[in-house]
């Protein structure tokens, strides 16, 4: 008798959490809650996994198209050293361009992304073109390390900032999400990202890639969906103080190891509101040059939120600029 009624409480018990799920699941479709979907591409993976960075270009040429509303292909080539190609002659003097797809030039040909442009201009020095998909300057800063461990000698090393940069540095749950969202297009794995906090002391601390939590059923029930969106929102949160400060950390960081190797460390604003790192690139004497231009239909890709080839001639141009002007390789 005791174990019939045992029994019946149980099942009372699972069948009212499983109708409430239901209405729950109901609920939140209703309020347009979907269970967890990619964004299909049939652009080829050109990222692979890097424990360290989290991902970096492979080696090759692709043939990209810009994005699923604009189909427009442009040519990629990404040489061994995962460098985007130049088209410069070998020169002992190299200038290292750092950054993220802004930089990497996408949306656009090889010979169309800026740090082509500022090649022409500088034919007694070789340009490498770093600059990664979906980097900030945590992944930056890992790579210039990496180049200078590696034995890369350059005279001048530019990082290139976009304010999404902020996000990305201290892996915003909202970044996460976005990245996996969009992994069709161009990764191997689910993305993973390297972070950076602000510890005891005013100390910068650096953690190991990190990815979108992933529950099972999230293909399936827009509660998992849901419940991820909120896990990894509320577990990231902390962290959106930090970002401005983990960005001045790591600049001082790249300048700082640039200095040991001789080399010539230049910010360059690309997208922001630089006014307020101003007095702080000042004060650190950090080289600095404010390239932010108006991104609007003339300056963007159609259907993209990348600059297009007029934007990076008007980049290029800038740096050139203040390179010139400021006699940084002469």
């Amino acid at each position: 008798m005791k174990s019939t009624l045992l029994l019946k409480n149980i099942l009372t018990t699972f069948l009212g959490i499983f109708l409430s799920l239901v209405v729950i699941e109901i609920m939140l479709r209703i309020l347009g809650y979907t269970p967890w979907h990619y964004d299909k591409s049939n652009n080829p993976s050109i990222y692979r996994f890097d424990n360290e960075l989290g991902w970096i270009s492979k080696s090759g040429k692709f043939s990209m198209s810009v994005s699923k509303s604009n189909k427009d292909i442009f040519e990629m080539t990404i040489e061994d050293d995962s460098s985007r190609k130049i088209y410069g002659n070998p020169a002992e003097n190299k200038i290292l361009f750092l950054g993220g797809s802004f930089t990497q030039g996408w949306g656009v040909n090889d010979n169309e992304t800026f740090a082509n442009y500022v090649q022409k201009n500088f034919k007694n020095y070789q340009i490498k073109n770093f600059g990664q998909g979906g980097y900030g300057s945590v992944q930056s800063y890992l790579l210039l390390k990496r180049l200078y461990n590696e034995g890369a000698k350059p005279k001048l090393v530019v990082y290139s900032f976009i304010d999404h940069h902020e996000y990305r540095n201290v892996a915003r749950g909202e970044w996460l999400r976005l990245l996996l969202k969009y992994s069709n297009s161009g990764h191997e794995t689910s993305p993973r990202v390297p972070f950076a906090t602000i510890g005891k002391n005013n100390v910068i601390n650096f953690h190991k890639p990190v990815g979108y939590p992933m529950f099972p059923l999230r293909e399936s029930l827009s509660l998992v969906n849901f419940l991820e969106f909120n896990y990894a929102k509320i577990t990231t949160k902390k962290r959106k103080k930090m970002q401005k400060e983990v960005l001045r950390k790591l600049l001082l960081e790249m300048k700082k190891i640039s200095d040991t190797k001789n080399t010539v460390f230049l910010f360059v604003n690309l997208k922001s509101e630089i006014s307020e790192h101003e007095n702080f690139l000042i004060n650190q004497r950090i080289n600095y040059v404010d390239c932010n231009i108006k991104l609007s239909e003339d300056t963007l890709l159609d259907g993209d939120y990348h600059p297009n080839v007029k934007a990076h001639k008007l980049y290029s141009r800038c740096i050139t600029s203040y390179l010139k002007r400021n006699n940084l390789l002469f």
